[in-house]
């Protein structure tokens, strides 16, 4: 099999960690073609552009691990779809594109992954796609992201928050119900990436500026030291289609405090304590809860330790595979 594959999306993000797994697991069979392009991901005319590469590469199949379907393409091709996070967080000309182009367009596909039942359920009812073209393969995490190992120590407790700042990663709640419920004064809220000046004057109203510490990028060879060093991670998004930290940190031993909505209890289980992430109140509750209480935070370790075994690359990447092998026969 001659396979083509988007690879705009490749590199330290979600999902590029999730192709790269897939990749590392590809059969002897499958020879991987890449687009050598360099339009961005967000360009209108992509489904129309990779059409022309696909023709030109002479492929037996297309896959696009992101959202982005091809327009006029007579290859068979297969798109994962992780969430559906610009309808609901996008502007009105992301909505009207998605709308109009994607929804027309995966109609097209041979098949559509997506990564959570709700993901798909929430897909189905959008798109109207059929029931049997859309497969759900579960992410997983990686064999770094283990109790074993060295942990990051800043010389100080802190709670984690790994992940961008878009509106509905609702870090602003966050940090307030942080300033509520951690009254522990050495107990410091860590942040991935750069300073960012709304969510410290955020802090600064709230009086705990010097608690709040931006540690930068952190390294994927980094990460899970980080992971392990925490007292706990909180990861309370309005919105998921998944939701890899949280499955990082318990494969890590890190008790987590996340999100009751959209795919989240779903990847956690039992094995998280969840809060309403809307309200500031549940989560300052679920923040003094998991930092204070050594039983529970004993608790989720040993539950989280067991429900990262549940998810595993090899067994999404064998059932991807085998969907990918059965689109190029179409």
């Amino acid at each position: 099999m001659e396979l083509i594959i988007d690879d705009r999306w490749f590199g330290e993000t979600g999902i590029g960690r999730y192709v790269n797994e897939i990749i590392k697991r590809k059969p002897d069979n499958c020879h991987i073609l890449h687009l050598n392009q360099n339009w961005k991901i967000k360009n209108p005319l992509s489904p129309w552009l990779l059409a022309s590469t696909i023709k030109k590469s002479h492929a037996d199949l297309f896959w696009s691990p992101g959202f982005m379907p091809p327009a006029g393409c007579k290859t068979p091709f297969v798109v994962s779809v992780h969430d559906l996070m610009h309808l609901h967080y996008g502007n009105s000309l992301q909505r009207l594109y998605y709308n109009q182009v994607i929804r027309r367009l995966l109609h097209n596909a041979a098949t559509v992954l997506t990564v959570s039942e709700y993901s798909r359920n929430e897909l189905l009812s959008w798109s109207g796609i059929s029931a049997e073209k859309v497969v759900v393969t579960h992410n997983a995490v990686g064999a770094d992201f283990s109790c074993e190992g060295t942990q990051y120590n800043p010389g100080f407790p802190y709670v984690l928050y790994v992940g961008n700042r878009r509106i509905y990663k609702n870090v602003n709640r966050l940090i307030e119900a942080f300033s509520l419920g951690c009254k522990r004064s050495d107990v410091k809220l860590v942040l991935s990436g750069t300073a960012d000046p709304e969510l410290l004057a955020i802090a600064r109203q709230a009086g705990i500026a010097d608690r709040i510490i931006f540690i930068g990028r952190i390294k994927e060879e980094d990460l899970s030291a980080v992971y392990r060093g925490a007292l706990a991670v909180a990861y309370v998004s309005l919105y998921e289609g998944f939701g890899l930290p949280p499955l990082e940190a318990m494969a890590c031993g890190t008790p987590v405090l996340t999100s009751n909505v959209t795919s989240l209890p779903e990847v956690v289980g039992d094995a998280a304590l969840m809060v309403d992430p809307f309200d500031v109140e549940a989560i300052a509750d679920g923040l003094r809860r998991i930092t204070e209480d050594s039983g529970l935070q004993l608790d989720l370790q040993t539950k989280g330790l067991k429900r990262v075994e549940l998810f595993s690359w090899d067994i999404s990447a064998k059932k991807i595979w085998e969907v990918l092998n059965r689109a190029a026969q179409i």
